[in-house]
């Protein structure tokens, strides 16, 4: 082999170390720490190893390194092995087996270092010995794993496991037939060493295969699927409420009308104190649906002018206590979003509006293109939002009112972000907040 490809083959080394490295800590960062990826993680460090002692060895030219390169490819089929063994085997039948494969790994890896301090070590290391040994103890175990791999591939029928174990027999067929191009140079072939380069591909592939299938193992694709069955069940739950709270509320008004022939001022208030709270327990239970269940969006083409304007309207009509000002731009484009659940949006951040000014109280409503989007503005003149609220009045269930339940900014920047846009606010100085609603054209 020419200098120059050696030269390209040991830097090829340091990149085999760094990007193991990489997999190794998002493996421990992103996993549950498993048995399985632990063992992933240690097949990266052994690589890592192996990779970075031969890239020393190559830089520096001392001996020790080299020795210490043999100690991370010495524990790599006992890994490998443990690996397969953990996907295919039941954990009772597999435990001699896997002792044996670390046994003999464990021994080879401790006299390579041994090799650093005892001369005497060295001729087992420098020679075909080691080689010969190390293909007649450990070999086959590495092709043991591949034939249950591809006898576990032929067997299963969950096609999850099908592909995970397809990345894996890939991984191993790339790994072993690459790595004994390393070992074969005692019987004067002349092949070129690719071992840094299988051992690049193969623990990519099983990285993608781990990556690519991350739901089964982590982390956060579990925390999200758990979160995801929560909603559900507390979407059902908040269904289930509602229906004696709808009975409730009809026994209550039937009772309302029995007590009115009864002159008795005490029983009429507390009548009407229980139909208001069956009725705001009902529209908590409502906002938290939307909160819960998949939001279902019913697009259509409209004008975001005329929807402002109907809302406004319908709010006027409310007597919503606040004097709005249009600026509405002409000859927008029409844009495609649910009219209902916008209108919603609009509705409440006027009655936000409302609530944050005193009497005098006044709410600008601009739209205006600004692409690739379209922007709705509520700028209201209130005593506006403390600073350290601005980052969390988002948040289900965070409010500054002392009524309320805090739900309907939460609701409206769902509905926005359901259309794919956003929704921003920020503090008007001298007082005052600003919602903006950015939806795509």
């Amino acid at each position: 082999m020419s200098p120059h490809l050696l030269s390209i083959n040991h830097y090829l080394a340091l990149v085999v170390v760094l990007i193991n490295f990489v997999y190794g800590i998002l493996i421990l960062a992103r996993t549950s720490r498993g048995i399985l990826y632990t063992t992933f993680a240690l097949i990266c460090l052994s690589n890592m190893v192996w990779n970075f002692g031969d890239f020393m060895t190559h830089v520096t030219g001392t001996r020790s390194w080299f020795y210490f390169s043999r100690f991370g490819s010495s524990m790599l089929p006992g890994l490998m092995f443990h690996l397969v063994c953990i996907l295919v085997i039941p954990e009772r039948k597999r435990m001699i087996s896997v002792l044996l494969a670390y046994f003999l790994s464990g021994l080879f890896a401790l006299v390579s270092l041994s090799a650093i301090f005892y001369p005497r070590v060295r001729w087992f290391m420098d020679g075909n010995a080691r080689s010969i040994f190390y293909l007649i103890l450990l070999a086959p175990f590495l092709f043991a794993g591949i034939l249950m791999v591809l006898k576990a591939l032929k067997e299963t029928k969950i096609e999850s496991e099908k592909q995970w174990l397809r990345y894996f027999s890939a991984a191993a067929v790339i790994g072993v037939s690459t790595g004994l191009t390393d070992l074969v140079g005692f019987v004067y072939h002349p092949l070129p060493p690719l071992g840094h380069l299988g051992c690049l591909v193969y623990s990519s592939v099983l990285a993608i295969g781990i990556f690519k299938h991350r739901a089964a193992y982590d982390i956060l694709a579990q925390m999200r699927i758990k979160l995801e069955d929560l909603s559900q069940m507390a979407a059902g739950i908040a269904h289930e409420i509602r229906n004696p709270m709808t009975s409730i509320k009809g026994v209550s008004d039937l009772l309302g009308k029995e007590l009115k022939n009864l002159d008795h001022p005490k029983c009429q208030e507390y009548c009407s104190l229980l139909t208001e709270e069956i009725e705001r327990m009902g529209n908590i239970l409502k906002n938290f649906q939307y909160l819960t269940k998949p939001m279902k969006i019913e697009k259509d083409s409209i004008s975001i002018n005329d929807l402002v304007q109907k809302t406004v309207r319908l709010a006027e009509a409310a007597t919503l206590n606040l004097r709005i000002r249009l600026e509405l731009c002409p000859d927008l484009p029409r844009i495609q979003v649910d009219a209902s659940l916008m209108k919603q949006v609009f509705l409440n951040l006027m009655k936000n509006a409302e609530e944050a000014c005193s009497s005098g109280g006044e709410l600008v409503v601009k739209t205006e293109s600004v692409s690739p989007f379209m922007r709705i503005s509520f700028a209201d003149n209130g005593k506006g939002i403390p600073l350290e609220c601005l980052n969390r009045i988002f948040e289900p269930f965070f409010t500054t009112k002392t009524t309320g339940v805090g739900v309907g900014l939460a609701i409206s920047q769902s509905i926005v972000q359901a259309h794919h846009g956003r929704i921003e606010v920020s503090s008007l100085l001298p007082k005052g907040t600003q919602f903006s609603i950015m939806l795509p054209l």
